[in-house]
């Protein structure tokens, strides 16, 4: 592991503390608690975020917003899935968003 990724951790029901690892080179996207858990640790979230959509079958969306962390000189990237609490972390922090893509497939 390297160690420009800093363990995070999530609360279980119980209350203990579980660490939740997540590697871009392991995993493509982020989960939202993980994204959450580097800001609750003091990374600095840049204010801007970049959103990339995707279709499936002509109308299937998704949407992977990417956020750049910063911890002194150490820089993230990280691809979240939309959900509802990446939008209220957008909304609450006033992030301004760029459109990567907007190109939509043609329905079948």
């Amino acid at each position: 592991m390297s160690e420009h990724f800093k363990s995070t951790t999530t609360s279980s029901f119980a209350g203990e503390d579980r660490f939740r690892h997540w590697s871009p080179a392991s995993q493509a996207y982020a989960p939202a608690d993980v994204l959450l858990n580097y800001i609750r640790q003091g990374w600095q979230l840049d204010n801007r975020a970049a959103v990339e959509t995707f279709f499936y079958a002509g109308y299937r969306r998704v949407d992977v917003f990417y956020f750049t962390l910063r911890d002194g000189d150490v820089m993230v990237e990280m691809p979240v899935l939309a959900n509802p609490a990446v939008s209220r972390l957008i909304e609450q922090n006033k992030l301004t968003v760029l459109r990567i893509n907007s190109i939509r497939e043609d329905m079948d």
